[in-house]
């Protein structure tokens, strides 16, 4: 028996082995873990059916005027396979397969992740009847700590994330009297901030915003190195602001 699952790119795909979709549960949590970590979670879950599209919105990080300062941002996705078999007992092997897997991007179609699993067994099918539980399970996790990789996060607005929940039929192993399968995935999106520098343009850290602070957001231009606003990258963003802040600390 083979399948043929539809996988579309920056997608999340469940497929499974049976029709008849029973639910598509959501469940969404954002809470504050404690004074320097915000976390948000949530999953997409269901057996076999149609398609269950589901959107993610995760909180960009706010610097709160500058007041804050992203650390990393840690990104765990899972996914989880399930399905079970209960044989006739007529003699032989029985062959059951089931895939899942998931395709994590950006709105804009940057990649961040993929997971998958997958079942392959032969099943004694001699004797009385029996069921059997299969499961399969994957993991990933990205962590954005630099600048440049930083910057998608800051600022108001949201990310969006689509899921695609696709589980569908194909034709019953021989010798099967009931096949079911299904698919779990979730995620969990750690922000990890400290409180920024009392005087974010003194650049040098000598308890002033001088011209040598000037000197080196100039030579920065471009880059991490002179940001002074929070937003990885020295612009004229953080030009206003040294001039905005010039004089002692």
């Amino acid at each position: 028996m083979s399948i043929d699952p539809i996988h579309e790119r920056h997608r999340l795909a469940v497929v499974s082995c049976r029709a008849g979709l029973v639910a598509c549960a959501v469940a969404l949590l954002a809470a504050r873990a404690h004074a320097d970590t915000i976390v948000q979670e949530g999953g997409l879950s269901g057996p076999g059916g149609p398609v269950n599209e589901h959107v993610i919105e995760l909180d960009r990080f706010d610097t709160l005027g500058g007041t804050r300062v992203l650390n990393f941002v840690k990104l765990e996705f899972s996914t989880m396979l399930f399905a079970e078999s209960v044989t006739n007992g007529a003699g032989g092997m029985v062959h059951a397969t089931a895939a899942l897997w998931a395709d994590y991007a950006f709105a804009d179609g940057t990649p961040i992740a993929e997971t998958s699993t997958s079942l392959d067994v032969m099943v004694d099918n001699t004797g009385k009847p029996v069921a059997t539980l299969y499961l399969d399970a994957d993991e990933a996790i990205v962590e954005y700590a630099q600048p440049a990789e930083l910057a998608p996060w800051i600022g108001s607005g949201t990310i969006t994330l689509g899921a695609l929940a696709q589980l569908t039929r194909t034709e019953d192993p021989e010798g099967v009297i009931e096949w079911s399968a299904g698919g779990l995935v979730t995620y969990r999106v750690t922000y990890d901030f400290g409180v920024a520098p009392p005087c974010p343009a003194d650049l040098d850290g000598s308890g002033a915003v001088d011209s040598a602070d000037l000197a080196t957001l100039l030579d920065a231009w471009g880059s991490a190195t002179g940001d002074v606003t929070g937003d990885g990258v020295t612009d004229a963003n953080d030009l206003a602001a040294l001039l905005v802040a010039w004089g002692p600390c």
